[in-house]
């Protein structure tokens, strides 16, 4: 009869926890549930697409995915968790403009760094921005609507959802381009500002595609032309900024995919390749492009290519506005 000492049973259970340990840690990825942080609440934009792409995502990589709401101080309070959270793929970011650009110019002191702090892993859809009036506004196209706001500067006001965002700068942008001086009147949030816009108590406004297309197409608001340098699908009567002689007046909010900045790019590369998968699935293009998105879907070099020319085109501009929003 054989006895096995104390100590060759430790030996052996040691190497069974080390080999299972081993092959743990080389567990392909993913392997366990995705966190999708957005940092809005539940409702807007970046919270929709969130929703709708995770939705197949996780359907394709057999994991559950988590869309969890961080809102706040511009986004910060999300792009501050994602980055501190373990660069192991498990953690993803739906991140705007705001968060991965424009916040370096409007607060003297982030809490992040957007460059050092994200690995770009796709930029996922963009939202159009189209300039619009209430039909008691005196102006049918974007020339009628120069001359009225320049015959009275510093009279006239238009509605933002906020200020530092895409639609307040790319009002800021035209003011600086034509010549003209409309005054801002920053409300809390999109909602609010179709409200207004629809009960004719304001009269101007910059919003994008999803939410004001509907009222553009049953008359209850007039687009006078879309931040874009071609028309769009979705509205192919509106002229473009870009074909009215300002080819740079290009903007349109976006919802992109970040991870924390030492990700693995093996990771990187695969999480890509899902999210794509998933956001051209044709029931999943169809209900994005039905709410006025544009698919963008691109690579992590394509991403990190345009988050370099936009910081390039929009931070000078933001600081030489002397915007801040603390």
């Amino acid at each position: 009869m054989k006895i096995t000492s104390p100590l060759s049973i430790a030996v052996a259970l040691a190497t069974t926890l080390a080999f299972a340990q081993g092959a743990l840690a080389q567990a392909p990825y993913p392997s366990k549930p995705i966190t999708w942080v957005v940092g809005f609440p539940p409702g807007g934009g970046a919270d929709g697409v969130a929703r709708i792409v995770s939705a197949k995502l996780s359907q394709n990589i057999g994991q559950p995915i988590v869309v969890e709401n961080r809102p706040g101080a511009s986004s910060m309070i999300a792009a501050q968790y994602v980055a501190a959270a373990a660069p192991d793929g498990y953690t993803v970011f739906g991140a705007e403009n705001g968060a991965l650009v424009y916040n370096a110019a409007l607060y003297s002191k982030l809490n992040y760094d957007p460059a050092r702090d994200f690995a770009p892993v796709a930029n996922l859809i963009s939202a159009p921005l189209l300039l619009v009036v209430h039909p008691s506004f005196p102006a049918n196209d974007l020339k009628a609507f120069i001359d009225t706001v320049k015959k009275q500067p510093g009279k006239l006001n238009y509605a933002s959802p906020g200020k530092g965002i895409a639609h307040h700068l790319a009002m800021e942008m035209l003011k600086a381009r034509a010549g003209i001086d409309i005054v801002d009147v920053s409300f809390k949030g999109i909602g609010p500002v179709v409200q207004d816009m629809l009960a004719g108590q304001m009269q101007v406004s910059v919003i994008d595609t999803v939410v004001v297309t509907p009222h553009v197409k049953s008359g209850k608001l007039r687009a006078l032309a879309s931040f874009t340098t071609k028309r769009l699908a979705v509205t192919p009567d509106v002229p473009s900024m870009g074909e009215l002689g300002y080819p740079d007046l290009d903007f349109a909010p976006i919802v992109g995919l970040v991870v924390p900045g030492k990700t693995p790019p093996e990771i990187v590369a695969r999480l890509n390749a899902e999210v794509v998968r998933a956001i051209r699935d044709p029931e999943v293009s169809k209900r994005l492009t039905g709410l006025g998105l544009e698919i963008v879907a691109n690579t992590p070099q394509q991403f990190a290519a345009y988050l370099d020319a936009e910081g390039k085109r929009m931070l000078p501009f933001i600081k030489g506005l002397n915007i801040r929003l603390d």
